[in-house]
């Protein structure tokens, strides 16, 4: 409930001359609350709003790689991703190691089912002098694997084992606004 009104006060002061105030408005009682725009809600209680899925490939570390392409030195290693044939990206080299640190990350937003999306790492050596080398490569299927997180991808040269990259492949949905 709520009471509001104006009022009026007069009254003769000490000078016996009339005097008369007026009050504007005022109010008592709960103020009424402003509508907003709320977010609809399915009928278990989520918010209903239209997400997409969206693919992070984490590249994390390059691991005991045992081909050379040169002959001083060790190679300068990076590693190129592909998703369905696609080039999503390279990773920064890192000069002179067998073994290193890459912690990248590539985001792609799958046409279809996430786990659908076939990858593939090719490991190149940067040369300064020429074109880069193939150093070997391997691939990755999320569809054969029950866990996507801290994976293992063997890499071959012309059949032979050269060592591995480690990955990881994170799904997600995100709002679309």
């Amino acid at each position: 409930q709520t009471l509001s009104g104006s009022f009026k006060l007069s009254y003769y002061n000490e000078y016996k001359s009339y005097l008369s105030i007026e009050m504007g408005f005022f109010s008592f009682g709960k103020k009424k609350k402003e509508k907003k725009n709320k977010v609809p809600l399915n009928p278990d209680g989520t918010p209903a709003v239209e997400t997409t899925k969206v693919i992070e490939v984490y590249v994390t570390s390059v691991n005991n790689i045992t081909r050379s392409t040169d002959t001083i030195g060790k190679i300068d290693p990076y590693v190129v991703v592909y998703a369905n044939g696609i080039n999503i990206g390279k990773t920064k080299h890192v000069d002179n190691a067998t073994s290193c640190v890459l912690n990248e990350v590539f985001l792609v937003k799958p046409k279809g089912d996430p786990r659908s999306v076939q990858y593939k790492f090719d490991l190149m050596d940067k040369d300064d002098i020429g074109d880069d080398d193939e150093v070997g490569s391997g691939q990755f299927n999320p569809a054969q694997e029950e866990q996507l997180e801290n994976q293992i991808v063997h890499l071959k040269y012309k059949g032979n084992d050269i060592g591995s990259i480690t990955i990881s492949i994170k799904i997600k949905d995100v709002i679309v606004v």
